[in-house]
């Protein structure tokens, strides 16, 4: 892994010189190229990411009966490969530990990746009630099957999930690494866990579960922040901005 961040690292040192502007998609993303020494400040330009909000508020959610999952099941689930970054291994050990708590609880992978026989097993030997979809092109309309989501990743550049769920009226639960932290505040819109920490994990959507009061609260304020700051209108905008800038400056 350390190879293969150096090796980015030179190609990204390498290439710069070549560019007029450098878009960071998000605040951690531009401190680490000014920590690294990518490019002149000025050639970082600061454009977070976006989605588009529409299609997350106006997609179908699947029907619970397809995929196996009682009405009445509290559902836990995440987006993301299934692969090292994503820690889909620490999500399914906090399923057990949720399950211990919340018999009725159910999980949901959305996704696929060399580590999905590993989970399934580990799912398969404790009992654990888990959908992996695989590769979908409609990840929203599983999505609106959650209770909390979940994005437990060991890195990220922005966390794009995130800002799906919160779209979507979703309970986040988050690691509190790179630019997630930027995404969520811990507490109001969503609650921050440590990393390869299932216990905290656990802890966090049990918390949930049993605040619903409050947890109906962080979903309103979640949404309101996405609407306001993550729209890809905004993205558009930005960029269309950077892109007039360049052209009257020659």
């Amino acid at each position: 892994m350390k190879l293969k961040r150096m090796i980015y690292l030179c190609l990204e040192k390498i290439l710069a010189p070549c560019t007029d502007k450098i878009v960071c998609i998000s605040k951690a993303e531009k401190a680490s190229a000014e920590r690294e020494h990518i490019a002149r400040e000025d050639k970082l330009a600061l454009i977070p990411n976006g989605i588009d909000v529409s299609a997350v508020r106006n997609a179908v959610a699947k029907s619970r009966k397809e995929l196996g999952i009682a009405d009445d099941a509290f559902v836990v689930g995440m987006i993301g490969r299934l692969s090292p970054q994503k820690a889909p291994d620490v999500f399914i050990r906090a399923a057990k530990l949720v399950h211990d708590e919340i018999p009725n609880s159910a999980f949901i992978i959305v996704g696929s990746g060399e580590e999905e026989e590993e989970v399934k097993s580990y799912a398969k030997e404790n009992g654990l009630e888990l959908v992996v979809t695989g590769w979908t092109d409609e990840p929203y309309s599983y999505l609106k099957v959650f209770d909390v989501a979940m994005l437990l990743s060991r890195w990220e550049g922005f966390g794009l999930a995130v800002v799906e769920y919160m779209a979507a009226e979703k309970n986040v639960v988050a690691t509190k690494i790179d630019a997630i932290p930027t995404l969520v505040d811990d507490g109001v819109d969503g609650l921050l866990v440590e990393v390869d920490n299932p216990q905290d994990a656990a802890e966090k959507v049990i918390w949930l579960y049993h605040h619903p009061e409050e947890a109906a609260e962080m979903k309103s304020k979640a949404l309101k922040k996405v609407i306001e700051n993550y729209d890809i209108k905004r993205v558009i905008d930005q960029h269309m901005e950077m892109f007039n800038n360049l052209i009257s400056g020659g």
